[in-house]
């Protein structure tokens, strides 16, 4: 039966894949659903006003994919993780992860029971909280990895292998993060909780750790932080197609219940985990994060001056619009 159960979780896994997969391949027709026309050698001789110009965090090209982009960018990735969250800007965003954890933090022992309780009193529910579970295991991350990279080395799809890539960069970058986070915080999972809302043990030693890791790793959720950036690397790269975001959104929501009914975490765990890994899905499908763009709202057409490299090293600007 255990066996049985184990295949049904696998081929659930591959099916998500080719969801993935197939619908990131049928873009292919159309790498974006916007006509860029680009002015690159009559822009000093026609130059353009450009008003109400603003300055999106994550503006980039698509870069160019080399074998170690994928570990080279990771300096780059924390660095500019870090500047982000010092800023001004985010601090509403800071504060809001703040105060929803707290919220959950006083009703956790409550909504940890009650979620076990209704999987155990439901064999669907048991059986989709494990199937969910299984949606946040790395060797599933690192198979979407790898079919990307073998779709787009088949197929010679320079996006698919930016993909495959930048999900690599994405899944290291937010994988680091958090098990630093977790040796920082010790906080008890439900299933090895000795207080009702699971005790902080802050820098717990590295050998108990080992020993016991489910005494220490509940904050934050490594599961749905990579899942998290797993999805985002993708919606990035693929932004026609729509259903990514709803469909990925609501697998990472059952993610989550999963991982609370299993006694794996508790929902507070959840938020900043959530947060990390779509902070790094955004930062590895974004490498050049200093782009400048402006848009018309009446017309509906948008303008992007991006800095682009020609091939003796040099730089230029380059301005395209988009209709």
């Amino acid at each position: 039966m255990v066996a049985c159960d184990e295949r049904a979780k696998r081929w659930f896994c591959v099916i998500i894949l080719a969801l993935f997969m197939g619908g990131s391949a049928f873009g292919q027709v159309s790498e974006l659903n916007r006509k860029w026309i680009y002015w690159d050698d009559i822009f000093e001789e026609n130059p353009v006003e450009i008003h109400d110009i603003s300055i999106p965090s994550l503006i980039s090209t698509p870069p160019a994919v080399r074998w170690h982009s994928m570990f080279s960018q990771l300096p780059s990735d924390w660095s500019r993780g870090a500047g982000l969250t010092i800023r001004s800007e985010s601090i509403p965003s800071i504060v809001g992860i703040g105060v929803v954890t707290f919220g959950l933090l006083q009703t956790d022992n409550n909504t940890w029971l009650a979620t076990r309780r209704l999987c155990r009193s439901s064999d669907t529910f048991h059986d989709a909280a494990g199937y969910a579970v299984a949606l946040g295991d790395g060797k599933l991350h690192l198979a979407i990895a790898g079919t990307f990279a073998c779709y787009g080395w088949l197929f010679d799809d320079s996006r698919a292998l930016r993909t495959a890539s930048q999900t690599m960069e994405a899944f290291i970058a937010t994988g680091v993060t958090v098990q630093v986070l977790k040796r920082v915080t010790g906080r008890e999972s439900p299933i090895e909780a000795t207080h009702h809302s699971g005790r902080w043990k802050f820098f717990p030693h590295p050998s108990n750790y080992q020993r016991n890791q489910a005494r220490y790793y509940a904050f934050p959720s490594g599961h749905i932080s990579t899942a998290m950036a797993t999805l985002t690397v993708i919606a990035e790269n693929y932004p026609e197609q729509r259903w990514i975001k709803p469909v990925g959104y609501t697998l990472v929501g059952a993610l989550g219940f999963g991982l609370v009914s299993r006694g794996m975490h508790w929902y507070s765990d959840l938020p900043l985990g959530v947060a990390l890994g779509y902070l790094f899905g955004k930062l590895a499908a974004h490498p050049d994060a200093q782009a400048f763009a402006a848009s018309s709202k009446d017309s509906g057409v948008s303008v992007v001056v991006l800095p682009a490299l020609d091939g003796e090293g040099g730089g230029r600007l380059s301005l395209a619009v988009g209709f």
